[in-house]
């Protein structure tokens, strides 16, 4: 009877045995993870994010815009205003209107509507004198996280450079940007720094637009989609007016 056992227990370790490795081999590759160049993240929400487009969308305007109303006809109420912090603008006989959000276009459309009340002939044209509004937001694994003006144009690398450089624990191979699209809906991609710092390519880089949200992230990808979540559900306190796409680098819907 005891031989019986021995040799059944001896059967039984003998069949684990190939499990065992490969449970082994499989954690040794995790382990390597940090150092290989690229992370197929497949968060659950990227379903809410549209297709990724590099056309440019219409600015629309924000909170520190400065912008100036030039009448055909009366010409006194020429003006220059910047945007407040709530988003209005406060111009000639009308006081604060609302301007966050709108496009050039239909910002103007909007004020002479508002006019024809006062003016017999309510022709204008808004210009952007300033963008004050021409920031990107940087997160996840940097040192200085937070927002960045836009001085002139700006790639993703000098974005991050810029929030004090990628800590130790970033996975540059899979970092995110989030814009919107001219319908307002985010879109998100993903640009491999790992690769464009190693061999100096600059096709893995890309201008990034005012209000983009870069994130770089760590190797969990439940934290990944924590942010995700945090993102689609405007718990990020610079979510107001950015943009996002899906599109290629490792995201698979």
């Amino acid at each position: 009877m005891g031989r019986q056992t021995r040799v059944a227990r001896r059967h039984r370790t003998s069949g684990m045995a190939p499990l065992l490795l490969a449970f082994a081999a499989g954690t040794i590759a995790l382990q390597l993870g940090g150092c290989a160049e690229r992370l197929d993240i497949k968060p659950t929400r990227l379903q809410a994010f549209a297709p990724w487009s590099d056309t440019i969308p219409e600015h629309r305007l924000s909170a520190g815009d400065e912008i100036e109303l030039r009448f055909l006809f009366n010409t006194e109420l020429n003006d220059r205003v910047v945007i407040g912090e709530d988003g209005r603008a406060t111009v000639p006989l009308l006081g604060p209107v609302l301007a966050e959000g709108r496009t050039v276009p239909e910002f103007t459309a909007q004020l002479k509507q508002a006019y024809a009340a006062d003016l017999r002939v309510p022709d204008l044209d808004v210009v952007i004198r300033g963008y004050g509004s021409a920031r990107v937001f940087i997160g996840g694994e940097v040192k200085a996280p937070g927002v960045e003006p836009m001085v002139g144009r700006m790639n993703v690398l000098q974005g991050v450079l810029l929030a004090g450089g990628p800590l130790p624990t970033a996975r540059l191979g899979e970092v995110v940007v989030i814009r919107r699209n001219s319908d307002n809906a985010p879109m998100l991609r993903t640009v491999n720094l790992r690769a464009l710092i190693g061999s100096a390519r600059g096709t893995e880089d890309f201008p990034l637009q005012a209000a983009d949200v870069v994130y770089v992230p760590r190797s969990d990808i439940a934290d990944f989609d924590l942010f995700i979540d945090q993102y689609l559900n405007n718990a990020i306190p610079f979510t107001k007016s950015i943009n996002a796409n899906i599109g290629s680098g490792g995201f698979v819907r």
